[in-house]
């Protein structure tokens, strides 16, 4: 579990921006499975590939969705989750989801 702390700008007001990084493995998974995020926050993903074929990320409750990328490459989203709740995320390349590349977003 990872949990991403953003740094105060001392105006509630702002919204808080956090940067987090998720990669797509050999063997059909993701690192890391599952991660902590404020609610509110504007989040900067970016999803890198090192596996050996092509993956993508899909936040389906969001509509969000990267690329699908060749090895070696990263895409980059952006997006803010509103309420707070866990969000599954997966690779949409058919067959991969069902091999155990999913993961969860936790918004608190």
């Amino acid at each position: 579990l990872v949990t991403l702390v953003a740094g105060s700008t001392g105006m509630a007001s702002q919204s808080e921006t956090v940067e987090i990084s998720i990669t797509a493995q050999q063997g059909f998974q993701f690192e890391p499975t599952e991660l902590e995020i404020p609610v509110g926050a504007e989040v900067i993903l970016v999803f890198e590939n090192a596996g050996i074929m092509g993956h993508n990320l899909h936040i389906p409750e969001l509509e969000v969705m990267t690329d699908t990328i060749t090895p070696g490459n990263t895409d980059t989203v952006e997006f803010t989750f509103d309420e707070a709740g866990t969000y599954a995320f997966r690779c949409e390349v058919p067959g991969h989801a069902e091999a155990g590349m999913t993961g969860k977003l936790v918004v608190q």
